[in-house]
């Protein structure tokens, strides 16, 4: 307060030197209007400083001041909070990503792993078929070998029937016929 009082104090005799000046000249200086409406400044001046409101001005000033630091403050809590989730959401993301990784790996792991059960489960299908089929080929073959003997053996047996019945026109033996018949039926 003393130094606001001081400041005036000096702004009005550096005001009231030049007036001083301009009244040497022919007037005194209490009739120039510049120098009442000047001492009217320094007395409002000095009535406002007495009733604090350059303190209300400071301390509003300063309140301002403090509510600004406190939304600084304030913004950068929100600034820090944002970095804590973008950090948190960067991890997040490399989480899942590895996470998104390991699933496609297993997942290739897995095809290998049912390719080669599918493989060996066909390999074995097929092996299994083969032998089915030459199981197959085998009974057919002695299907086949068993009707080429019987129609060898019936063909045989009609020759012989017939060699035997010829022989047998020629000496009369049906008896010897029949039994001859009976002894090649039996052999075969």
């Amino acid at each position: 307060m003393k130094l606001s009082v001081k400041l005036l104090s000096v702004s009005a005799a550096a005001l009231a030197m030049p007036s001083m000046a301009f009244a040497a000249e022919g007037s005194p200086w209490y009739y120039d209007t510049t120098h009442w409406t000047f001492l009217s400044l320094v007395v409002f001046l000095l009535i406002i400083t007495f009733l604090g409101a350059f303190k209300a001005i400071g301390k509003m000033l300063d309140n301002r001041a403090a509510e600004i630091q406190r939304e600084l403050d304030y913004a950068k809590q929100l600034r820090e909070e944002a970095a804590g989730l973008l950090k948190e959401a960067e991890r997040k993301q490399q989480d899942a990503s590895e996470q998104a990784d390991a699933i496609v790996r297993q997942a290739e792991s897995d095809a290998k792993s049912l390719l080669a059960k599918a493989e060996t489960d066909l390999a074995s299908m097929v092996e299994r078929r083969e032998a089915q089929v030459a199981s197959r080929i085998a009974r057919a073959e002695d299907e086949a070998l068993q009707a080429v003997k019987q129609i060898a053996a019936d063909a045989a047996t009609k020759a012989a029937a017939d060699i035997a019945r010829s022989e047998a026109d020629k000496t009369n033996g049906s008896s010897a016929f029949s039994t001859a018949l009976g002894q090649i039926k039996s052999s075969l």
